[in-house]
């Protein structure tokens, strides 16, 4: 009796003791966080990059969408920020031209989400509710605006600032890239940090670019940008709000997409960006 006794005791004991040692033990590690995945689409290209800028151009795609009729903009107005089903010519081979040009001159790759649908069908650079009028076009639409948003995390989570440039073409000026940041709105992260000098300054994005060989306009910075070219909902929603990043709408007259100028114009670019990005994104 006394002996069965005393074994409990000891069983208990050991048993307490593991129970003490399972306590003691160290928490395990969490599992690492992967990487925000926005939903893919083969008719739009993405690229994460090494750089804290973004380059998207939403306008410059052939390809149909399957199953979607052309949008018709019943009841929308007509241009500017209203209804246009035209395709801005080679901008969609602009921003790949961009892309290479800043990789050759930095080093490093900036991130990239450029359209290959063509705007009949959908137009990414609006609100959902007029960007496109077939519910089958929805998954192609989100898949170009939630990955211009994971990118704008992911450069803001990694640089703590960055840049998104919206590529884009126009016929009021052929010989000119306006700029479209709505007076300035859309870089106002910039302008906090920097001053207004950022902007409208020589060395700013816009200054940087006429030093580099391009005409702009406004030709004198400070002035106001061109009513109906001064940015659309990309830069207005991913520019200076939550997203934490600053943002350009690039509208490149014809001279600058003609064919046989796209490299000399993507080289003028990424030496901008360049020097924009040693000036202004080289810090968290």
């Amino acid at each position: 009796m006394f002996a069965s006794a005393r074994r409990l005791a000891l069983l208990a004991a050991a048993l307490g003791g593991l129970a003490a040692t399972v306590i003691a033990a160290p928490p395990l590690a969490p599992a690492p966080r992967t990487a925000e995945k926005p939903p893919t689409s083969d008719l739009v290209t993405t690229q994460e990059g090494k750089l804290p800028v973004i380059l998207s151009a939403p306008h410059g795609g052939t390809h149909d969408v399957p199953g979607v009729a052309p949008r018709k903009g019943d009841g929308l107005p007509v241009g500017g920020s209203g209804f246009f089903a035209g395709r801005d010519g080679n901008t969609e081979e602009l921003a790949h031209a961009v892309s290479a040009a800043i990789a050759k001159k930095t080093g490093k790759k900036p991130y990239l989400v450029v359209a290959k649908f063509h705007r009949k069908y959908i137009d990414a650079n609006r609100p959902p509710e007029i960007a496109y009028e077939d519910a089958r076009a929805k998954p192609t639409y989100d898949a170009y605006r939630q990955a211009l948003a994971a990118y704008c995390r992911a450069v803001k989570k990694e640089y703590g600032r960055g840049l998104l440039l919206d590529i884009h073409g126009q016929g009021a000026m052929k010989d000119a890239v306006i700029r479209g940041t709505k007076d300035g709105k859309t870089v106002s992260l910039l302008t906090q940090r920097y001053g207004e000098k950022a902007h409208t300054g020589p060395n700013s994005f816009f200054g940087l670019l006429a030093g580099n060989g391009c005409k702009v306009f406004p030709e004198r910075l400070a002035e106001k940008e061109y009513a109906s070219l001064n940015g659309g909902n990309i830069v207005q929603t991913y520019g200076s709000g939550e997203y934490g990043i600053d943002a350009i709408q690039l509208e490149f007259g014809g001279e600058y997409r003609e064919k046989a100028k796209l490299n000399d114009t993507a080289d003028r670019v990424a030496a901008t960006v360049d020097q924009f990005a040693k000036l202004y994104l080289n810090d968290k």
